[in-house]
């Protein structure tokens, strides 16, 4: 698959593309940078972050992003490119206010609602509840999706050790439901009510006196109310969980790996590569951020530690130096400390290629695109940064 391809079955003609990759290989410049380049092909896009730290808002060069999508200023995308009907909307994730919405969304009254949101139980564990993190943010994706407002939805994930738990997330929290422990304490909650627990399960009985007793809250009342409540959402939380896996794994998603050149970092990404096999993610491509390339990109650079420019070169470059500098230059030492300065870089390019020539023959035997986007002078911090990675990504030049 080249660059066009990829565009087109991604940010063209998909719904949802995931970046997953380790913590600290640009990802979520990468994310924003795929979302600015579906928007200039006419896509309206919103590029939404798991991660709560600010890199989004500053790669994008807006202030606090919320829970909602922020429109990035019409007359700045215009100034790279983006058309008229396209956008780029911007957000990051709120959990818990997600989680309120969708008890929002199941509850079977306003009663009912309320009841919930106010319990002391909820409060406490609404956001740790069997996956309730990742399973949150998946249904503000499935939310954006449904809504029709946008073309393309663009998500950057938590680094590589929690970057699938949210596609486990809905099968997780259907799994919690359907557990035998909630089952235990749902049903006796049911018959307990407000009235007293002596009917409850022993074993659960004894649980929730324990935790009554740690936690100093009326814990087996609060308990009862809430399993009471949540057991009339439960079939909802169930059947969006379903849908929201069947969305992630179906044709209209795109996952894209993103990996630094480095050795440890090629391995994770080859072990997450397994994992999206495993669990039968549709990956579409590999990007490989911040890679070192030999001037001119022509592949293996001459130059090598083991093997020292003949003196005839170091004494064209010296000379070279001198003519330019004048007599006084140290032309013989800047000579020398050019050359091992560009030895050294090339040795750097040989480790980096090395490193991901496995991932590369791995990725491109599948028919996967596979994009390099070299380490640049300085970080990305600006809209116009981004739209220079997207250049990089889809192999064009600046402006082209």
């Amino acid at each position: 698959m080249n660059a066009s391809q990829f565009a087109e079955e991604s940010l063209e003609l998909g719904r949802i593309v995931v970046c997953v990759g380790c913590g600290g290989v640009g990802k979520t410049t990468v994310a924003a940078a795929l979302a600015l380049e579906a928007a200039r092909r006419h896509r309206k896009v919103a590029v939404i972050t798991i991660d709560p730290a600010r890199r989004l808002a500053d790669a994008l060069g807006v202030g606090q992003l919320g829970n909602e999508p922020q429109e990035i200023p019409r007359d700045q995308l215009t100034a790279l490119g983006v058309p008229e009907d396209g956008g780029l909307f911007a957000m990051m994730l709120d959990m818990k206010r997600t989680f309120d919405d969708l008890v929002e969304r199941f509850s079977e009254d306003p009663a009912a609602r309320d009841n919930v949101l106010a319990n002391p139980i909820y409060r406490h564990v609404s956001d740790a509840l069997a996956g309730s993190v990742e399973y949150s943010a998946m249904e503000k994706v499935f939310q954006l999706c449904e809504q029709g407002r946008f073309d393309l939805v663009v998500v950057d994930t938590p680094p590589a050790q929690h970057a699938l738990d949210f596609l486990d997330a809905p099968q997780r929290m259907v799994d919690f439901l359907e557990s035998r422990i909630v089952q235990i304490l749902i049903h006796p909650a049911m018959a307990a009510g407000r009235f007293g627990f002596k009917v409850f399960h022993r074993g659960a009985r004894k649980v929730l006196q324990l935790l009554e007793r740690i936690s100093g809250l009326g814990f087996l009342e609060d308990v009862s109310e809430f399993l009471m409540a949540f057991e009339h959402m439960s079939e909802g939380f169930r059947d969006r969980a379903i849908q929201v896996r069947e969305l992630l794994l179906g044709p209209e998603a795109a996952f894209v790996l993103v990996a630094g050149p480095a050795r440890e970092s090629a391995l994770q990404a080859e072990q997450l590569h397994d994992r999206l096999e495993a669990t039968g993610v549709p990956l579409s491509a590999v990007l490989i951020n911040r890679i070192h390339r030999w001037p001119g990109d022509s592949g293996v650079p001459p130059l090598a530690a083991d093997t020292p420019p003949a003196a005839t070169d170091v004494a064209k470059l010296e000379e070279a130096l001198a003519n330019s500098e004048g007599p006084d230059f140290p032309a013989e030492a800047a000579a020398q400390a050019a050359i091992a300065a560009a030895t050294g870089y090339a040795e750097q390019v040989r480790r980096d290629v090395r490193a991901t020539e496995s991932l590369q023959r791995r990725t491109e035997r599948q028919g996967r695109y596979w994009g390099t986007i070299p380490e640049l002078a300085e970080d990305v911090h600006d809209l116009a940064g981004l739209g220079h990675v997207a250049d990089l990504i889809f192999e064009r030049s600046a402006g082209g």
